[in-house]
């Protein structure tokens, strides 16, 4: 009995799992979004009450399933100035779930995107020199990896940056623009 249980549950979790999925992001107003999770049989949301400077979807914890990206722009209760923070969404059942909801990654925040499962974030640091970073996804969120380049100019940083996408297919930007910051190519 227990095995057959256990097959069942293994079948109903693949089917729910392996079924087409997008993430999308609607725009209620200035300040508040709306991520919509679309499946083959439902739809699910989650209300986004900050502004979002970023959206990408991408396997960023290596399961095989894309998952949501959102950078939104929020104090926290550790950083209570406001800064570009990131979210990452997972479907879960047919429900949008959060999967890391932090406060900061490393240095201020300015862009990311998903290559190899790994996330890369671009930050500017606090002698106003940017740092490309990349972080292995862990059971808590993003642990830090290691450094691609340190000590760039923004310019510098987006060139090899921007190399991670012509280069992967992992990381796919759905209307991203960096907030205050726009990408030199």
């Amino acid at each position: 009995m227990s095995l057959r249980i256990t097959i069942i549950s293994l079948f109903c979790y693949l089917c729910t799992n392996l079924s087409a999925q997008t993430f999308s992001l609607k725009q209620v107003n200035d300040t508040c979004s709306v991520l919509v999770l679309s499946t083959d049989s439902m739809s699910d949301e989650w209300q986004l009450p900050h502004p979002v400077y970023q959206f990408r979807t991408g396997d960023v914890d290596g399961d095989g399933i894309e998952e949501a990206l959102v950078g939104v722009v929020k104090s926290t209760r550790f950083y209570p100035e406001k800064g570009n923070r990131l979210f990452v969404f997972k479907n879960r059942d047919g429900r949008v779930r959060p999967l890391w909801m932090g406060s900061r990654l490393g240095e201020e925040l300015v862009d990311f995107r998903v290559a190899d499962s790994k996330l890369l974030s671009l930050e500017k640091c606090r002698n106003g020199q940017y740092n490309l970073d990349e972080w292995e996804w862990s059971r808590f969120g993003p642990r830090f990896s290691r450094y691609i380049i340190t000590n760039a100019t923004l310019e510098e940083a987006y060139q090899i940056f921007n190399q991670y996408e012509k280069n992967n297919d992992d990381s796919h930007a759905v209307g991203a623009r960096p907030h205050g910051m726009e990408p030199t190519n």
